[in-house]
């Protein structure tokens, strides 16, 4: 990109004048030095009006651009940079202010603060030939500088604990105790400049740790990573705070599937991976690499990649035959399985539990609809958690009949489909478990209904869509005698829907999901206090009615909490 010789020219001349900073700051814990405490100060002021200055730069050149998406995030990159290269300098003048309160500067000769300052002078070093290299792997050895600054610190703060055991001079030893902070805290500024580095190069916002655990999976299915044939892509947003991404060569080699996150997630979902191989081989992606990270809090899992679509694609897509299609055989896919899989044990899966630990993060979006409560005309309206706690109180006395193998999280976002060959595959498998196989249905009902799609005639084909996915539920439940099917769903509905108000963001249509739990509630908790038998307890279809854009729907809307709250609990729809 030599029409941007000028911004690395300036990012060199930041990091020359960074480094000089920071040898600056080692002259001064050697030896306090006013003068050289002035200068220190002059050059971190002129280091700040660089950065705004390149910054401004970079910015009027993003809003002017019309070139590739590339040349902005290289702009993006070199501002970051820059804002990182200041925030060292602010940390190097730091340690000039911590030096005047030691009582003696030889103090700090015991803790060879000089193996700090090498490995600063070694990063600074990496910086611009990474960028004018465009240089991964020299972008990595910035992370490997944070590590050894990690290392020296760890080491320096556990000699520090000791003495603090019988201190001499306390005073000294806490501002020691600063001072190898502010150079540790150096060595997190190197490790998100590589990552800026990374980042413009292969256009994707990826940390260091998460590259590197990249590799080491990629090594371990027996391919080595080159970093100038590497593409990688992230796909499918989530929130198990794993990433999530393709990789492949730019030579066109097969593409895997890179997830990195927690490890006990991750271990998880392997171990059922390997389950389900062996419960439906082909069903669900092949393991190909399981590598720990971080002392073993984190992992990196490399499986087999699925080129096809998720239903949820298809639905938004408005191939409405296609994704019909393809619900249908995801439904007989999973009844299929729960029907082999069935175990004559009861099952639990406690559906107000889990709306209770989920609810927090849907008040915080919605707290007024969330904490709602008092009269509607003459009728009362209890808080919502106090709803929650006497439903939970009912579940506690329902349960399935018998267990099977569920996915967890049966959303559309979690089946792929290919039309042409009329095959699907399941992913995301961590939550999968031996369970009620309501939990299932009803978090696929739901992820139908709550999907972006707006207008009378495409919702009125979701509605389709949901009636058709509970109409084979249904016939599964009677081939069964599953007894107690209806009521049971009807907690799992109620909890998919107020836990799915989270994820909507047009508050009247969250709204209507929050009145649908209430509706399911109330139905099930008068019910309860009626000690009925729940076998005979049924609620109406119309519940899965899809709301139009206006949030309300042709035929129910429990929000108007009519006498069908009221209505014999034994009625059929």
């Amino acid at each position: 990109m030599p029409q941007f010789e000028d911004i690395k020219d300036g990012i060199k001349l930041l990091t020359g004048e960074v480094l000089q900073a920071a040898r600056e700051a080692q002259d001064i814990l050697h030896k306090k030095d006013p003068y050289k405490s002035r200068g220190l100060y002059n050059r971190v002021a002129y280091i700040t009006t660089q950065v705004a200055l390149l910054q401004k730069e970079t910015l009027d050149q993003v809003f002017s651009k019309t070139g590739p998406t590339k040349d902005s995030l290289f702009l993006q990159a070199m501002s970051s940079i820059a804002s990182r290269l200041d925030r060292v300098a602010d940390l190097l003048l730091n340690l000039d202010g911590q030096a005047r309160y030691l009582s003696d500067v030889g103090f700090l000769n015991s803790y060879e603060l000089d193996d700090f300052f090498l490995e600063i002078f070694h990063g600074l070093g990496l910086i611009h030939p990474a960028i004018q290299r465009r240089d991964v792997s020299l972008a990595v050895k910035l992370g490997q500088v944070e590590e050894r600054l990690d290392a020296l610190y760890a080491d320096r703060f556990a000699r520090l604990i000791k003495e603090f055991a019988s201190p001499t001079n306390p005073e000294n030893l806490v501002t020691t105790l600063m001072i190898i902070h502010y150079l540790e805290r150096t060595g997190d500024m190197l490790l998100e400049i590589g990552e800026k580095i990374i980042y413009f190069i292969m256009g994707e916002n990826i940390k260091l740790e998460q590259f590197k655990a990249l590799g080491a999976g990629l090594k371990a299915t027996g391919q080595n990573l080159e970093p100038g044939r590497l593409d990688f892509r992230s796909i499918w947003g989530g929130r198990s705070g794993c990433r999530i991404g393709v990789v492949g060569s730019q030579e066109g080699e097969q593409p895997v599937l890179f997830k990195h996150g927690p490890a006990f997630k991750l271990t998880m979902e392997r171990e059922n991976l390997e389950r389900w191989a062996l419960l439906r081989p082909g069903l669900t992606p092949e393991v190909k690499a399981f590598v720990p990270r971080r002392g073993g809090q984190e992992a990196a899992l490399i499986l087999e990649f699925i080129p096809s679509r998720t239903l949820q694609a298809f639905f938004l897509e408005n191939t409405h035959l296609d994704a019909l299609k393809g619900l249908k055989i995801a439904m007989e896919t999973m009844i299929s399985l729960w029907r082999s899989t069935k175990e004559d044990k009861p099952a639990k899966a406690e559906f107000s539990r889990q709306a209770e630990s989920r609810l927090s993060e849907a008040t915080t979006l919605y707290p007024n609809l969330m904490s709602q409560f008092g009269y509607l005309g003459q009728l009362k309206i209890p808080p919502l958690e106090k709803l929650l706690s006497q439903a939970k109180a009912f579940e506690a006395t329902l349960e399935a009949p018998f267990t099977a193998r569920v996915h967890g999280d049966f959303n559309l976002s979690n089946l792929l489909y290919n039309p042409t060959t009329g095959r699907l595959r399941l992913i995301d498998m961590y939550r999968s478990r031996e369970s009620d196989y309501i939990q299932d249905i009803s978090v696929m009902l739901v992820s139908i209904i709550r999907l972006p799609v707006f207008g009378f005639a495409k919702r009125w084909q979701l509605t389709q869509a949901a009636l058709e996915a509970a109409r084979l539920a249904d016939q599964f439940a009677q081939e069964m005698n599953d007894a107690t099917y209806e009521a049971r769903l009807a907690f799992g509905l109620a909890r998919s829907f107020v836990t799915s108000a989270r994820f909507i963001m047009k508050e009247k249509l969250a709204s209507l999901f929050v009145a649908r739990a209430r509706y399911l509630w109330e139905k099930l908790i008068d019910h309860g206090q009626k000690s009925l038998d729940w076998a005979d307890f049924r609620f109406s279809r119309e519940i899965l009615d899809v709301p139009t854009d206006e949030g309300s729907t042709a035929k129910i809307n429990p929000e108007r909490r009519d006498n069908r709250v009221n209505e014999s609990s034994n009625e059929r729809a």
